[in-house]
């Protein structure tokens, strides 16, 4: 069974945990037949093949345990999503574990798909948070209510936007440890009012707007010191016709909204290589999600 599975963008602005929008590329690409024994063998981007700490197999795995099948597996790892670049690649590779052994078992259940892909996305990330793998699965923009039972809604926005990868890491782990236990009242209720505004943007497909509310109060100010260079990015985004800059996931990858994303996207590399970080950019569609 071969299944590919795309990047996506976690939090997209306000939507700390809840948000997540599916990309059309890039994609890791899994293949797995069952065998007797367990092996994981990975082209591209490097990341383990031990099949303990490699977050494609431990799905697999919790995938056959929560099945009831005794079995291995023959795993087979295009890598093309970038390891902590801040696009799911962990999220990506885990529910390609997942779905692949549950396709091999005729088994559609998207709980019990999820169930064992977030096992795998907490070897990654520490924990098993679910707003990289429900849009890779799902398709789309969507609004995580609850991972179990699953609640999920789903918009099926239409636009474009520049995704800026620098050459610099943010561990997903790292980033997620500075977060404080408490945030102050007011800071929730701004969050609270970003978020829904910027979903009823998207249903009247107002990208421009869906831009401006591309903000956060929950997660950016304590995310700073691990992202120096994002202030700076963002005033050349915005001077040169962005309607909103963000980061994607826990970074260090950035994305934005706009007219002319190719001049946006070089604006952002620019303004990286003036802070003397190499950086790249490609531009995307919202994706239809795993395949």
């Amino acid at each position: 069974m071969r299944v590919s599975v795309p990047a996506t963008i976690a939090n997209f602005g306000p939507g700390f945990d809840v948000f997540g929008l599916c990309l059309e590329k890039p994609r890791d690409f899994i293949r797995v037949k069952l065998s007797d024994e367990i092996e994981v063998k990975v082209e591209g981007y490097k990341v383990p093949e031990e099949p303990d700490k490699n977050v494609a197999s431990v799905s697999a795995l919790s995938l056959l345990r929560q099945a009831g099948v005794e079995s291995g597996f023959k795993m087979k790892i295009k890598k093309g999503i970038r390891p902590k670049s801040g696009l799911g690649s962990s999220g990506a590779s885990a529910l390609g574990g997942a779905l692949a052994v549950a396709r091999l078992l005729d088994i559609d259940d998207k709980e019990i798909i999820l169930r064992a892909a977030l096992e795998g996305e907490k070897v990654a990330s520490g924990s098993p948070h679910g707003d990289n793998i429900v849009p890779a699965l799902f398709g789309g923009f969507v609004v995580l209510k609850s991972l179990f039972p699953l609640e999920v809604f789903k918009i099926d926005a239409k636009l474009k936007l520049v995704v800026i990868l620098p050459e610099v890491e943010v561990s997903t782990k790292r980033a997620r440890e500075v977060l404080p236990k408490h945030v102050p009242l007011s800071d929730a209720v701004r969050n609270l009012a970003l978020a829904s505004s910027l979903v009823l943007a998207l249903e009247n497909g107002d990208i421009e707007e869906v831009g401006k509310l591309l903000d956060d109060y929950l997660a950016m100010p304590y995310r700073k010191p691990l992202i120096p260079w994002f202030d700076k990015i963002r005033k050349a985004a915005l001077e040169n016709g962005a309607y909103g800059v963000s980061i994607s996931g826990s970074g260090p990858a950035v994305f934005a909204l706009g007219e002319n994303l190719d001049e946006i996207g070089r604006a952002i590399v620019g303004a990286f290589e003036e802070e003397r970080i190499n950086a790249e950019y490609f531009i995307s569609k919202v994706g239809g999600g795993a395949e």
